[in-house]
């Protein structure tokens, strides 16, 4: 944990202090020189990360913090179909490893996180919108559409099963995302008539 530690905050200073230095090194007009160079630094980053027994991902995220200006608007045209294609795998992948059973057995569990945290998406866009000078109507809007957003689950969920620990986190992570998937676009799409409602029992009576 130490060295895990070190190696972030290490790697953090660095971005800070010599990301424009790298960003500069690393920019080129040429579109496939760029590209390499880019992939270059995160695969040699997440490599001295994983060995390092930080995880990969989380090295190619500094690599993404570190480049900035140009380079990085010019890298997010190029790798965007790439990062596409990458997740779109590693969902597959991460369903591959599911069995439906094991989801059905997580669903109530699933349900029950997915009202709590549901609640919590709901009250942090309301509280956001509030702050903007939203209505009530689009308050409410805005934080049911954060209830659906629940991909990231499944990625923490997948390399936690990769690294061998606590197995039942897959079907677990995979039914709460289903959950939020479904009932996240339903809810928002009465989210109206749902305020409506609530402010006409809220009325006094004449």
């Amino acid at each position: 944990m130490a060295v895990a530690s070190l190696t972030v905050a290490v790697t953090m200073l660095v971005a800070v202090r010599f990301g424009e230095r790298i960003s500069r090194l690393v920019f080129s007009r040429s579109d496939e020189v760029l590209l390499f160079t880019i992939l270059g630094m995160t695969f040699a980053v997440a490599g001295l990360a994983e060995d390092l027994k930080v995880s990969a991902a989380v090295g190619a995220f500094l690599v993404g913090i570190a480049i900035s200006g140009k380079a990085a608007h010019q890298a997010v045209g190029i790798i965007t179909p790439l990062r596409d294609l990458f997740a779109a795998v590693f969902f597959l992948f991460f369903g591959f490893g599911i069995d439906t059973s094991d989801v059905l057995g997580a669903l109530p569990l699933a349900v029950v996180l997915a009202v709590v945290t549901g609640a919590t998406k709901v009250f942090t866009g309301w509280w956001a919108a509030k702050r903007a000078g939203v209505g009530r109507r689009g308050r409410f809007r805005a934080g049911t559409v954060l209830i659906a957003r629940g991909e990231f689950s499944i990625v923490i969920a997948g390399l936690v099963v990769a690294a061998g620990e606590q197995p039942d986190l897959g079907p677990f992570a995979a039914a709460y995302v289903l959950v939020l998937a479904v009932s996240g676009p339903i809810i928002t799409r009465f989210s109206d008539p749902i305020v409506d409602l609530v402010d006409r029992r809220a009325a006094p009576v004449a």
